[in-house]
């Protein structure tokens, strides 16, 4: 009996924390091949992946041949996006044209976007942002998905500081301490939403992926608990933290638009994790931090 042909998910930046995630799971079931785009095919992740069945494409999302080839012949693509500074001009060589490529039944087609993203459109220019949308998506967004990224575990906000020169702990807020937050494990937890995604929900699903939904005051108690101490809070004002060094000003952005609307605030029939149809195992931020060293993360052990 003559086996089934596989469908092709094409995955961008599979080096990277999202794209890894998504490339591992897919590989994972017997009935996808998986594309993994990437700029360095040679790096050791990279060919890790292709170990474990993963065809590797070089992919350089400036170069439209290579991209035209990486997007042929594909059930599904993945392409990334992260930081806010570099979508007003990647976003339109991030997508593979609809004109040029082929879109297969049932050709969901799923976007990995950072929180970021939605700080991002409301700067660009409206007539920009519409003419983007009009050019690009009217077909592929017939078949277009979304997953938005809650807060990854590793955010710097939601970790306390180490003090050595007195030993103690601070945890500096940008926001209120009763704001709540999306918080995921990406590299554990991406891949299986994008699945659910691609597998078992109807296209133009827009997913808030997240593993636990935690108030600011929650998480700084659960890191109390972890490290066994107690430590002071410390409320910064946004002027405060503009003269800190290092602080880009989206972070900044993010924090205070948090302060006061919620993570999807402006997004349209978004859906919770619950909505799946079928459930996902997820891990909350508290277990996730039981199985850390406390100390280690925060260089508290230097």
């Amino acid at each position: 009996m003559a086996s089934l042909a596989k469908e092709t998910v094409a995955v961008v930046g599979t080096t990277g924390i999202q794209g890894e995630s998504v490339a591992r799971t897919f590989l994972s079931l017997s009935h996808w091949n998986v594309r993994c785009l990437t700029r360095q095919p040679t790096s050791d992740k990279a060919l890790e992946l292709a170990q474990l069945g993963g065809e590797i494409v070089l992919a350089d999302l400036k170069d439209e041949a290579s991209l035209r080839k990486a997007f042929s012949n594909r059930e599904a693509s993945l392409p990334g996006r992260s930081h806010p500074r570099k979508e007003r001009y990647q976003g339109r060589s991030n997508h593979p044209d609809p004109g040029k490529v082929r879109l297969l039944s049932p050709g969901t087609y799923a976007c990995c976007i950072k929180w970021q993203i939605l700080f991002c459109f409301p700067l660009l220019d409206q007539s920009e942002y519409r003419r983007l949308h009009r050019d690009l998506q009217v077909e592929l967004a017939k078949k277009t998905s979304y997953i938005y990224i809650g807060a990854y575990t590793t955010n710097a906000f939601l970790y306390p500081q180490f003090v050595p020169q007195t030993g103690d702990f601070i945890s500096i807020l940008l926001t209120r301490k009763e704001t709540c937050m999306p918080i995921i494990n990406v590299p554990r937890s991406t891949g299986p939403f994008v699945r659910a995604l691609v597998e078992d929900e109807e296209p133009r699903t827009k997913l808030l992926a997240y593993e636990d939904y935690l108030s600011i005051e929650q998480v700084v108690n659960i890191w109390k608990k972890a490290l066994g101490k107690e430590f002071r809070l410390i409320q910064l004002t946004m002027e405060a933290m503009r003269e800190k060094p290092g602080v880009p000003r989206e972070i900044l952005l993010g924090a205070a638009y948090l302060g006061e609307y919620s993570y999807c605030a402006g997004v349209s029939n978004v859906i919770k994790p619950a909505r799946l149809k079928n459930r996902l195992e997820t891990q909350s931020f508290k277990d996730w931090l039981e199985g850390k060293n406390a100390m280690e993360l925060l260089g508290a052990n230097k």
